[in-house]
């Protein structure tokens, strides 16, 4: 198992923008925008625990305002979205069976994937945690995903095949009230995970902006969740 290059390419070009102030800021979502229904994996609790303390470590340089990813209860790892946000998507859509009769499809022939969690990347828009795959399943997953979706699988085709695998902790919203120590921070812990996590369920989701005590995340609203071949 190799290191991926596109995690080191995310992270040089977020270090200018963070540096600078220029990084992408999160908003609550409107119709055509992020956080659009998605297939899912979530991962187990020791997993969720490692994500939520690394988030813990990003917010004190980060600091308020940011949208809390990494939470126990919003912790994920996106296997592909399908259809920009649309605030009165619901479970009784029609498009939702479609949807689900794909995830079902896919539940019946992939085996659960195994992803290492090896450490910490900065985005423009995020603190991401690494994931790399353990063996040829998660890509295949992801191809056998998009197979069962056909035509559904519009929206992710119009950027072409996802090249990494990862679970976002942190999402800016706010100003970064310390860039320069999170930058550092996260340069040292690039390499400081060695986790791995089996996803071996995949969950029809759509995400909804929270916000208490000051404190904001997308949360999940799971729909179905699929288990995959034991």
């Amino acid at each position: 198992m190799h290191d991926n290059p596109v995690f080191d390419r995310l992270y040089a070009d977020a270090v200018p923008a963070l540096l600078a102030g220029d990084h992408r800021q999160d908003e609550p979502p409107v119709d055509g925008g992020r956080w659009p229904v998605s297939v899912v994996g979530i991962p187990d609790e020791p997993a969720r625990e490692v994500l939520a303390a690394v988030m813990r470590e990003a917010l004190a340089f980060a600091g308020p305002g940011h949208f809390e990813t990494g939470r126990m209860d919003a912790s994920h790892v996106t296997v592909r979205a399908l259809e920009p946000y649309r605030e009165t998507a619901a479970p009784e859509d029609p498009v939702t069976a479609e949807w689900l009769a794909a995830l079902e499809e896919v539940g019946r022939e992939c085996l659960p994937v195994r992803l290492r969690l090896t450490g910490v990347t900065l985005t423009s828009s995020a603190v991401m945690v690494q994931a790399e795959p353990v063996g040829d399943e998660p890509w295949e997953l992801m191809r056998r995903l998009r197979a069962a979706l056909g035509p559904l699988a519009w929206f992710e085709d119009q950027w072409g095949e996802r090249d990494i695998w990862y679970a976002s902790v942190l999402h800016f919203a706010a100003p970064v009230l310390d860039a320069p120590g999170l930058v550092g921070w996260a340069g040292a812990r690039r390499t400081s995970l060695g986790h791995d996590v089996v996803l071996d369920t995949l969950t029809l989701t759509r995400f909804r902006y929270t916000e208490s005590s000051g404190r904001r995340h997308m949360a999940m609203e799971p729909w179905r969740s699929v288990q995959l071949l034991a």
